[in-house]
């Protein structure tokens, strides 16, 4: 008896050591992406707002637009990442975000649970879901779409929770995803996603409900039908009323093959790899199943999957959505596996000595995991070799200001780094605050004569690479000079543009008739003047500001007071920002 108890013993304790090394897994999954290049930005809009006291209606930090309406559909996550920012610092907002994607999969852990699913089983059907969801979860207003997403899968899953046994519906909890999508689309626009998701699963019930001919069925219907109104009202609940579903029906009208993410999944590199297999895995296991399949959970996946065929965006949705609905169906599929190999589903009991290496194995391997992960969080800032650190510390070390025409992935970085004294010509924001010719006349400097990624608008013209240069009469340009190429080279061969800085990286060039000219005070002589091939190496602490640094660095008064003083000390913003390796 004694030895049995062991054993169960034993048994329990490499559960639980299995469990905690998936756990490091998808923590590890869902923390190796910390900076993504907008992040500066929305952290910047957000602190402007709360410095300003008021929310900003015309675009902001641009000279090419400045009295453009600006639609901003993600004003909720940017007033979160700059409270964020004050009070936690960059470093707390990654835990944040990877302690927000290990609570979303325990709640889908949970919900399987509620299935009648082993702890163990749940959380191995979490690996996938964790590599699904890992290309996407960025300190991003995308998160809390993808959060949203998760409580309203768990909304629909406490709704229906009976509706197998006697087609029972608590409507409470249907009822919180009204609330819900108010706050869902003053966050990001994935809002119309979970809309389209919600209204699917209450028509889609309703249709099941006609079928089966249940009584009180109308009754029901009527209730599902009032909740997806107020659903679709609760959406006008903005700062701008009707006219931000307006424009995001104007916007999602027309492609945006310019940005990868909104490529199709053949298109979209690596991100094919976790699709593939959560599909496999959909197909395979819905086929050998012996759990009773739910035809509108299904019908509402395969949606889904279709969209993400569409958009690669979309992966994360499907991950979360398999998630919510499939590790049942993994069990059975796994079932049928053991007993197609017996051998499979037992093992020898072990001695003492072997728990004792098995467990000692389980710590190393845990310590190995904890480690990677540490490494993530301590080496946070801004990798000298990815973003344009170099050339903006150069920037504000001779007080070179103005208007700059910026590559489209540090634009934001530039805006924020850079504020007050210089603006930018086209950033991430895009059309929430940028008309389609402004848009289009950035990438045709990006992108040269190449159309085989472009969407260009009717009132945009022919494409010309200059145009951009013109618009708002730009001194600056920054360029990456592995990525743009063409305009690189646009650039170097163009008369009325000069170098000012070269590095492995990026180039920036000024308009010569404003830094060539001896005689003007903005002349930047030949000797202070930087070019090398070498690309730049480590990693800055963030946010990567010249003379600003520390949990208020985005403050506008703490950047107007870094602007004086680079008029005042010059020599001090010269300095190199600090180095984190």
């Amino acid at each position: 008896m004694q030895g049995i108890q062991q054993q169960e013993g034993s048994q329990q304790w490499l559960s639980r050591g299995i469990v905690l090394l998936l756990t490091l897994v998808a923590a590890n999954l869902l923390a190796w992406r910390t900076i993504e290049p907008d992040l500066w930005g929305h952290i910047q809009y957000g602190e402007d707002w709360l410095s300003a006291g008021e929310m900003p209606r015309t675009a902001t930090h641009t000279y090419s637009t400045p009295d453009q309406p600006w639609v901003n559909h993600e004003n909720l996550f940017e007033l979160a990442v700059a409270l964020g920012q004050r009070t936690v610092g960059g470093l707390g907002l990654m835990i944040f975000k990877c302690v927000a994607g290990l609570w979303l999969l325990w709640g889908m852990v949970r919900t399987a649970q509620r299935r009648q699913l082993a702890t163990l089983t749940a959380v191995v059907a979490m690996v996938p879901v964790a590599w699904g969801l890992s290309e996407f979860w960025l300190a991003r207003p995308q998160l809390f779409s993808f959060l949203c997403c998760g409580l309203m899968f768990m909304a629909i899953e406490r709704a229906f929770r009976s509706w197998a046994e006697d087609r029972r519906v608590e409507f409470r909890w249907l009822w919180m995803c009204v609330p819900l999508m108010t706050v869902w689309t003053n966050s990001h626009g994935g809002f119309a996603a979970g809309l389209c998701v919600l209204i699917a699963v209450l028509g889609l019930r309703s249709i099941e409900l006609l079928l089966r001919r249940e009584t009180n069925c109308l009754k029901t219907i009527l209730h599902f039908s009032a909740i997806s109104i107020c659903a679709v009202g609760a959406v006008l609940i903005n700062p701008y009323g009707y006219e931000l579903p307006y424009w995001m029906i104007v916007s999602l009208s027309q492609p945006r093959p310019e940005v990868s993410e909104w490529a199709n999944i053949f298109d979209g590199g690596v991100t094919a790899v976790p699709f593939a297999v959560l599909s496999v895995l959909t197909l395979v296991s819905l086929q050998c199943t012996r759990r009773r399949r739910d035809w509108v959970e299904l019908t509402v996946l395969g949606l889904i999957a279709v969209q993400t065929l569409g958009h690669v965006r979309h992966l994360a949705f499907f991950a979360i959505a398999f998630g919510f609905w499939m590790p049942q169906h993994l069990e059975s599929l796994w079932q049928r596996v053991v007993e197609w190999r017996p051998t499979l589903g037992t093992h020898q009991e072990l001695s003492r000595k072997e728990i004792r290496w098995l467990v000692a194995e389980l710590g190393v391997v845990a310590t190995l995991l904890l480690g990677l992960l540490g490494y993530s969080f301590v080496n946070f800032g801004v990798d000298r070799s990815q973003y344009p650190v170099s050339a903006i510390q150069f920037l504000a070390g001779e007080n070179i200001n103005g208007r700059m025409v910026v590559t489209f992935d540090w634009a934001q970085y530039a805006l924020a780094a850079l504020a007050p004294t210089t603006t930018v010509g086209f950033d991430g924001r895009y059309d929430t605050c940028y008309p389609q010719p402004v848009v289009d006349m950035n990438f045709d400097l990006l992108f040269g004569s190449d159309l085989s990624r472009r969407h260009r608008g009717p009132a945009s013209g022919p494409v010309d690479s200059n145009r951009v240069l013109e618009f708002g009469n730009p001194n600056l340009v920054l360029m990456d000079r592995i990525a743009d190429t063409p305009a690189v080279k646009f650039l170097d061969q163009h008369k009325a543009w000069v170098r000012l800085y070269g590095d492995g990286r990026s180039i920036l060039w000024g308009r010569r008739s404003v830094f060539d000219d001896p005689q003007l005070p903005t002349y930047v002589p030949e000797w202070r003047r930087r070019a090398t091939d070498e690309m730049p190496a480590g990693i800055v602490a963030w946010p990567g500001f010249p003379g600003r640094s520390g949990r208020d660095a985005f403050a506008p008064a703490r950047a107007a007071e870094a602007a004086r003083q680079r008029v005042l000390h010059p020599t001090l913003t010269k300095r190199e920002p600090e180095l984190l390796n």
